[in-house]
């Protein structure tokens, strides 16, 4: 039996010519002995080759990610496991920058009262629902511009969720560009917010 251990993050060298000889070199030594043990992070997984149809699997009932994704390259080859991999850090990325957008308008949201704010009353309509929020929040138009524009929260969230950009410049959407009302001017020379002391 091969036994493997790794530490470290496996993933840093994804795609690179290295991570591809080294899934070959376990895969023929897996498909030689008949079955192997590869450790990761301290999970274990039996992998077992079944020279009669020349696929690998698990063994032993482990059946979570880890034990998924190396069934995937040995039966498909490392630039599946590698796209796999790749593609399941992208989420992970986009989740997680999602989240941080949400959190960010979550804690600069505002309830919008009419009284609040010295401007025509166009200037504090949501270019997405085209009405006065009840509650909202300022977005920069880009993250190096000094004007802002006032959206409905929930609008905004949903524009967030879906992945989209800014609904007025097509840039895209950052936490830094969500900013507080107390942040924020109305600038009758501009016709528009901006951020105060720009």
């Amino acid at each position: 039996m091969v036994v493997w251990r790794f530490r470290g993050p496996v993933y840093s060298d994804i795609g690179s010519r290295s991570f591809n000889l080294g899934l070959e070199v376990f895969r023929a030594r897996i498909a030689a002995n008949g079955r192997g043990d590869i450790t990761v992070g301290g999970e274990t997984v039996s992998i077992v080759y079944d020279a009669t149809n020349g696929r690998f699997s698990s063994s032993g009932g482990n059946d979570g990610l880890l034990s998924e994704l190396l069934i995937l390259g040995f039966n498909n080859g490392p630039r599946a496991l590698s796209e796999r991999m790749l593609s399941m850090l992208s989420d992970s990325g986009e989740a997680q920058s999602q989240e941080s957008i949400q959190d960010k308008i979550s804690q600069c949201k505002f309830p919008v009262s009419s009284g609040n704010f010295q401007c025509p009353p166009e200037s504090i309509q949501c270019p997405i629902t085209l009405e006065r929020p009840e509650e909202g929040v300022f977005v920069k138009n880009s993250d190096s511009s000094a004007v802002c524009t006032l959206f409905d929260v929930d609008a905004l969230s949903r524009v967030v969720n879906d992945g989209s950009v800014h609904p007025l410049t097509r840039a895209p959407i950052t936490p830094s560009m969500i900013v507080k009302p107390e942040e924020c001017k109305y600038d009758p020379a501009r016709g528009s917010f901006i951020i105060k002391d720009s």
